[in-house]
This record gives C-alpha cells, sequence and structure tokens, in this order.
C-alpha cells in the first residue's frame, strides 16, 4: 500500500475512516488516460470478480442497498490525470480514485485509492466484511492490466 498522491483530487474527500492505495507500474505503449484505465479495471471484470459482485447484491438488496448502478453512474471528479468515482449514502461514504501518473519511458504508474467515511454502525459492519476482499480484489485488477499491456507489447513487436 501507497500514500495518497500529493496532487490528487482525493483530498477534498478527506479525513477518512479509512483509506488505502495501491498502484503499479505498468509497461505501455501509450499514455493511459483516466478513462482508458476505468474501462480497463472496472468495465472488464473476471469472472470471480464478477460473481463476488453478484454475490454482494444479492446479500445487500433486501437492506435496500443500491444493486442496479454501475461504476461509471457515479463519477464525481475528474482531473487530467485522475477520475474520482463513489456514493454516499445513508450507512458509509466511499470514494475511489483512478490516478494515472506520467509516462515516461514507455512506463507509467497507475494507482487506486480508495477513501471510505462510516456514517453509523452497519456502515462500519458492512466495510468490515467488504474489506476482507478489498484488497485482494484491487492488487488483482491492477496485475490484469500489467499482464494485459504486457501481452499488447509482445504482439505488436512480432
Amino acid at each position: 500500500m501507497n500514500e495518497i498522491p500529493t496532487n490528487s483530487l482525493l483530498a477534498n474527500y478527506l479525513p477518512a475512516d479509512y483509506s488505502d492505495s495501491f498502484s503499479k507500474e505498468v509497461m505501455t505503449k501509450e499514455s493511459i488516460t483516466p478513462d482508458a484505465f476505468f474501462n480497463m479495471t472496472f468495465n472488464q471484470f473476471p469472472i470471480w470478480i464478477d460473481w463476488l459482485l453478484k454475490l454482494r447484491n444479492t446479500i445487500v438488496k433486501p437492506l435496500g442497498l443500491d444493486t442496479t448502478s454501475r461504476f461509471s453512474d457515479f463519477v464525481s471528479d475528474r482531473s487530467m490525470n485522475e477520475i474520482i468515482w463513489g456514493m454516499p449514502d445513508k450507512h458509509l461514504d466511499f470514494h475511489v480514485s483512478m490516478w494515472c501518473g506520467e509516462y515516461r519511458e514507455g512506463k507509467q504508474e497507475l494507482r487506486i485509492t480508495t477513501v471510505v467515511k462510516y456514517n453509523n454502525w452497519f456502515g462500519r459492519v458492512y466495510f468490515f466484511v467488504i474489506r476482507l476482499f478489498h484488497g485482494i480484489i484491487i492488487r488483482s485488477l491492477l496485475n490484469r492490466i500489467q499482464r494485459r499491456l504486457e501481452k499488447e507489447i509482445t504482439l505488436s513487436n512480432r
């Protein structure tokens, strides 16, 4: 885990009860925009993550939590190198930064940072359960992007 980048829009969503930040330096043929990073991360889930989200939705739907919206429905802020998305609700507020570092010599840092504010005890309990999977999922998504980009470079060098 790493710190929130100093120039991140996520500073507008602090203080938080919980935060984490995961990054990966990737090899890429061209600069990755925040929109491309968002798409690679959240619009092309591996099957096991999609299954976990469906399980989550089945469990929380009777509790009145939103189960029909997509992550892209919750974009709240953006800059040249970052997209912030998230959702405040009665139990907790969470926001996620999709931050793209400067492209240099075929490499670029991609970072996913999450901040959470608890609004009541249910939010704490809910995120306690989600947190068990959160880091595994984020690391997996970043590793998947890295493998995909490396494959693209390998194919283009043939």
